[in-house]
């Protein structure tokens, strides 16, 4: 037995598998930074929020160094493209690295709480979280999960999750995890966060073909396999079935002028009468 070959048809066989598992898996593919479809033309699309203003969470607060130390957070958030964020709605934030366009900042304010009640204002800045413009080096950009029920932002090494929860009230921006601060965890509730028909699914005749030469690929491949390994067949004699694919285009020559005939057997010639053949027409 040939090592080589066995090696080969066993990779056949197993890449035969894993194309199968992978064409089974139902996956968001990303469109674009608002949107991702599924195979079947459903998907999530995001564009109907993307307005001028941008979307702000309730403030959290989080307690260091047993409550000496409170940083007061609030997030800002902008699907589908980069806006340039205002303070109070009247200029840029000069100075802080959310000073640019952009999809995802956070506002963070520290207080000192070393005097008893009293608390002291040590800390104030605007951090860039992420964007929605993809860089050719993978630092800023989207990535839809394969479910697409959340949205990756990459700020690296450190990203943000934006979980997107289908709900049929007006577009809310929620923080649900603020205690990873290298794995931000928010949340968007809105109705265009629900799966919906995005594109045209694919047709059935197409689905028919993708099925049809899926079963014909796996066939030759277990079939030459089988032949080789199990039979012992060496060179042509490897295809499965070889006599009937060899004999096919002869008897779809004959189905065809059986049928431009109208269905019926040709006339005889002038000769003697001799016993049917028992694989002609006339022994039907």
């Amino acid at each position: 037995m040939d090592v080589s070959s066995k090696n080969i048809c066993l990779f056949s066989i197993f890449l035969l598998f894993i194309l199968s598992s992978v064409h089974g898996q139902d996956k968001c593919v990303k469109r674009n930074s608002c949107s991702c479809v599924f195979p079947n033309g459903t998907g999530i699309d995001l564009s109907p929020s993307a307005k001028n203003s941008v979307y702000t969470s309730k403030t959290t607060y989080e307690e260091k160094n047993k409550s000496l130390e409170i940083v007061v957070s609030t997030y800002y958030y902008h699907p589908c493209f980069d806006v340039l964020l205002t303070v109070n709605q009247s200029s840029p934030m000069n100075g802080t690295s959310c000073n640019k366009p952009l999809s995802l900042c956070r506002h963070a304010t520290t207080w000192n709480g070393t005097i008893k009640d009293q608390l002291t204002k040590y800390g104030d800045i605007f951090e860039f979280l992420g964007s929605s413009n993809d860089t050719t080096d993978g630092a800023y950009g989207v990535e839809f999960s394969n479910d697409g029920r959340s949205i990756k932002y990459f700020n690296k090494p450190s990203f943000s999750i934006v979980d997107l929860i289908c709900a049929e009230t007006d577009d809310q921006f929620y923080v649900k995890d603020p205690s990873e601060p290298n794995q931000i965890e928010l949340a968007f509730f809105s109705r265009n966060a629900c799966l919906r028909q995005i594109e045209s699914s694919r047709s059935v005749g197409s689905t028919l073909l993708i099925i049809f030469f899926s079963f014909v690929i796996f066939y030759l491949v277990l079939g030459v396999c089988t032949k080789k390994f199990l039979m012992g067949a060496t060179g042509i004699e490897v295809i499965p079935n070889l006599m009937f694919w060899t004999e096919l285009p002869n008897l779809v020559k004959d189905g065809w002028a059986f049928a431009l005939n109208g269905f019926k057997l040709p006339a005889r010639g002038p000769g003697p009468a001799a016993s049917p053949d028992p694989n002609s027409y006339d022994s039907i």
